[in-house]
């Protein structure tokens, strides 16, 4: 390794230190549960409950981040896509949706879920959704579409 790659090293670690500990999804810490329900027209499409936890950025509980949530799904409706784009988009009623949800990032206060939606031969929106710990978040991904986190109750 050569000096200026351990000074980098170095930085880099120290400033992931300066900033302290960050939110995790499906860590092994033994954190609390987060429930997330992605739903179309107040109809559940998927729930599913994850492990979160507060660690360090190159802690080994940091490794939830490669996690993914995927689901297909048929709208049964035209649903118009909004803000993704500068011409919005539609997807016909009988169209295989396919939403994925991963980790796009986390800080000290929150975790930030990347959320994407494809139709057949196009990606419709891509967008974020922030996830507090200690509260109800909604994201409205499209109209009647959303994605809402909220703590588990044990």
């Amino acid at each position: 390794m050569t000096h200026a790659a351990i000074v980098i090293a170095i930085l880099l670690q120290s400033q992931a230190t300066k900033e302290g500990p960050a939110w995790f999804w499906f860590s092994t810490c033994g954190g609390p549960m987060m429930t997330l329900e992605v739903r179309l027209d107040k109809r559940i499409l998927h729930k599913a409950a994850f492990p979160i936890c507060r660690a360090q950025r190159d802690s080994v509980h940091s490794q939830g981040q490669s996690a993914k949530i995927e689901l297909s799904f048929t709208a049964g409706r035209v649903i118009q896509w909004t803000g993704y784009r500068d011409e919005g988009d539609r997807s016909k009623a009988d169209d295989v949706l396919e939403l994925d949800i991963w980790q796009a990032g986390t800080d000290p206060p929150a975790l930030t879920l990347g959320v994407s939606v494809a139709g057949p031969g196009r990606l419709l929106m891509n967008t974020l959704h922030i996830t507090e710990p200690n509260r109800r978040q909604e994201t409205r991904i499209a109209a009647g579409l959303v994605v809402v986190t909220y703590p588990t109750k044990r």
